[in-house]
């Protein structure tokens, strides 16, 4: 970076600030990702996913190289993918703490094949075989080919402008 408030790409110069305020113009749904680990369950909120193709069927993920939990489930070979519902705002906030035991008072989905933790609650669960990993910039792209999905009822939590929010039908 050649300043603080200015990232270069290309010969291209970018203020950092601008490129922040202009991803939070993007709504996005909220995840929790997890990971078993040896010294226990890991996980973080993340933003960053989308699906990548339906054959076969490959979901990626986007984690900060510098989160406490990076390492852990970048080793995992599984990882499950939860979709929060509205109703969930808190612990979406409780993943993205560091310095903290994420999972307490969180309950744990028992279905799926028992492969990564799941949040209970959630409106979608995911669980997904490790199947690429990319490093760009300062995040890790995982890519998970996807062994298991559900989908029950409920709204999407939504991230805008920095804050939470619920999705509206126009009509």
């Amino acid at each position: 970076m050649a300043s603080d408030d200015m990232a270069e790409s290309e010969g291209a110069r970018v203020l950092d600030s601008a490129f922040r305020e202009a991803l939070a113009h993007f709504a996005s749904g909220v995840t929790i990702v997890a990971a078993d680990s040896p010294s226990g369950p890991v996980g973080f909120t993340a933003t960053g996913f989308t699906s990548v193709s339906l054959l076969p069927p490959l979901i990626l993920v986007c984690i900060d190289k510098d989160a406490s939990c990076h390492d852990a489930v970048i080793a995992a070979d599984h990882f499950g993918v939860s979709i929060l519902d509205v109703t969930q705002s808190s612990i979406a906030l409780q993943f993205a703490r560091s310095g903290i035991d994420r999972f307490s008072g969180v309950l744990i989905h028992e279905g799926g094949g028992g492969r990564a933790p799941l949040i209970r609650g959630a409106i979608a669960h995911l669980e997904c075989r490790k199947r690429a990993r990319y490093v760009e910039g300062d995040h890790t792209i995982l890519v998970g080919e996807v062994l298991y999905a559900a989908a029950g009822s409920g709204r999407p939590l939504l991230h805008f402008d920095r804050r939470f929010g619920a999705f509206e039908f126009l009509s």
